[in-house]
Parts: C-alpha cells; structure tokens; sequence
C-alpha cells in the first residue's frame, strides 16, 4: 500500500453540498465514510484492494488525501516478463515452420500467429500497467515542489539504463546469443523490476 499527497479541490460555497455528494458517491460504491462536513474518513474496496483516505473542509476549499491505496506495478512487470516469455519461445518456433521474413498475408495465416499476437498484446498492456501507476506514484509521493526533480532523476535513470542495456544487447549479439535468445534476459530484468519496484514502494510508504 502507499499514501498519496494530498489533493486540493476549490468548492467555493458549496462545500457541504460537494461533501455530501463524495459520502453519497463513496456510500453507493460499496464503500464507508465517517465524519461530518468539515473532516472524516472514508475506504471503498476497489478490485485490486483497499483504497483508504481522509477529507477536510478550510475555507472554500476540499482537501482529500489518500492515505493507503493498492500499488499492483510489481505485479504487473512479472505478468510482463511472463508474456516476454512466451514471446521468446513462440520466435524460437517461428523459423522452424516458416521464413525469417515474410508478407502481412503470410503472418497471419501462419500457425503461430494467434500466440504472437498474444504475447505482443500482453507485452504491451501489462507493460503500460507498470509503467503509468510507476509514474503516478513517483510523482504523488513527493512534495509538489520536487515533482519535476524526481520526473527528471527517474528519466536520468531510464537513459542510463537504455544505454547500458545497449551494450549489454551489443556484447550478446557479438556471442553469438540473438535477438530472440535476448528475450530470456528480459524476462529475466523484468523479475528485477518488479524487486526495484516494491523495493521504492517500501521506501516511500
């Protein structure tokens, strides 16, 4: 689980009116909320865990924090490196029934193209998975005014890693190991990730 900063919502003169509307909304999702207009509690189960926060009223304004919230991105990169996994050895049976290159017509007439298409699409949407909540959390666990900073170290981060995953791939490739046996060290960094990842998730929690 990880907090999130908190979130500021203008409501002018209708506070009671926007908090009331929030306990309703909370209370129809299957949720609890306890308080009164001016500060209290809610948690609503979500399918992929618990989502716990606070709410207070100041003036015009209607702050809510979420205070405990599901943080599935490790998950999420171990789903990818299975689907990386399938993807290694679905190339490594292609050649075996048909040429290295071929048409559009030829690909998706051939027998292993329904599990390419599979693994691609699994890549694809779990990747994005752990990387969209990985950047909500970098930039929602972190004062408003180190924001761009942590952005910036993260994307810091990301080059040098793409750079020596460059060499790395270059080194294989010069022994012999391909493209498609690289897929295996993949899957492989994806386990890392996921480590990395809960790793800074306990950290920040």
């Amino acid at each position: 689980m990880s907090a999130m900063a908190p979130i500021s919502i203008p409501v002018g003169t209708h506070a009671s009116a926007a908090v009331s509307a929030a306990k309703t909304a909370v209370k129809n999702a299957g949720g609890e909320v306890t308080g009164d207009d001016t500060t209290g509690e809610f948690s609503v189960n979500s399918p992929l865990g618990e989502v716990m926060g606070t709410y207070a009223v100041a003036g015009a304004t209607l702050t809510v924090t979420i205070t405990q919230k599901p943080f599935f991105a490790p998950a999420s990169v171990i789903a990818m490196g299975v689907f990386v996994l399938l993807l290694h050895f679905v190339a490594l049976a292609w050649s075996k029934t048909g040429p290295d290159l071929t048409t559009l017509g030829n690909f998706v007439f051939h027998p292993l193209a329904g599990l390419m298409i599979l693994a691609l699409l699994g890549v694809a949407i779990t990747g994005g998975m752990f990387v969209v909540p990985l950047y909500a959390f970098l930039t929602t666990t972190v004062p408003k005014t180190e924001t761009a900073r942590t952005v910036a170290a993260n994307n810091i981060v990301n080059s040098g890693a793409m750079v020596i995953g460059s060499l790395l791939a270059f080194a294989l490739s010069s022994a012999g190991i391909g493209p498609v046996g690289q897929l295996l060290m993949v899957a492989v960094m994806c386990l890392m990730s996921a480590w990395l990842g809960w790793k800074l998730h306990l950290a920040c929690d």
